[in-house]
């Protein structure tokens, strides 16, 4: 099972040529507004894309001691699909404690010295963190997976702000399982603000194209 909140944005638009039987097909992402921050904000994808529909890529997911080496802990496979409204996401982890973690790709793919390694949440607009269906949030904030009593989380999910390239590129950075439960920014502290007071980085992996 997995916790993967967040809130539609993509709108797909035909336009018919009159005069010819070409049909061009428009991608509009609409970002919503904001109080006292921004106005809505429309992306219009023409071609050449930067992405393509079904580009795929893939994250092995593991422990890593302060060295970069693997250790005992979850491990799991994750796939990374791009499509028309955002990446679909899925795959299964084992080795994690029951309840809830939570789930975000970071900003660097450098594991050499662990998942501490790969830095803060990837946020190239440079906001405070949130949940997935938040107006504002950090391009990387995921939300979080449940993990059943087996240990064994089931990831089956789509988030629409996220992209596997351009200026939301996932390619290259990683994806970070937590210790706890991420607090979508809720919880009254700097570190709420910032990381979701998810805590220690369980498992990650780099995410690259297959």
């Amino acid at each position: 099972m997995m916790i993967l909140l967040t809130q539609k944005t993509y709108a797909e638009v035909h336009e018919q040529t009159t005069m010819n039987t070409n049909e061009r097909i428009l991608f509009i992402r609409s970002l919503p507004g904001y109080p006292g921050s921004r106005s809505n904000l429309y992306e219009v994808y023409m071609e050449p894309y930067f992405f393509v529909i079904g580009m795929k890529a893939v994250v092995e997911m593991k422990a890593l001691g302060k060295d970069g080496s693997p250790i005992e802990g979850p491990r799991g496979s994750l796939t990374l699909e791009q499509q028309v409204d955002g990446v679909k996401i899925n795959g299964t982890i084992t080795g994690l404690s029951p309840g809830i973690h939570g789930f975000h790709v970071h900003e660097k793919g450098d594991l050499r010295e662990g998942c501490d390694s790969a830095g803060p949440h990837f946020n190239p607009y440079m906001v405070n963190h949130g949940a997935p269906n938040d107006p504002l949030r950090h391009v990387g904030d995921l939300g979080n997976i449940e993990v059943g009593p087996d240990g064994v989380a089931q990831i089956n999910g789509m988030d629409h702000y996220l992209s596997l390239v351009g200026v939301r590129g996932a390619i290259g950075r990683a994806l970070v399982i937590h210790a706890k439960p991420d607090d979508f920014g809720r919880g009254g502290t700097e570190e709420s603000i910032k990381t979701g007071s998810a805590g220690a980085r369980l498992a990650c992996g780099i995410i690259g194209f297959s």
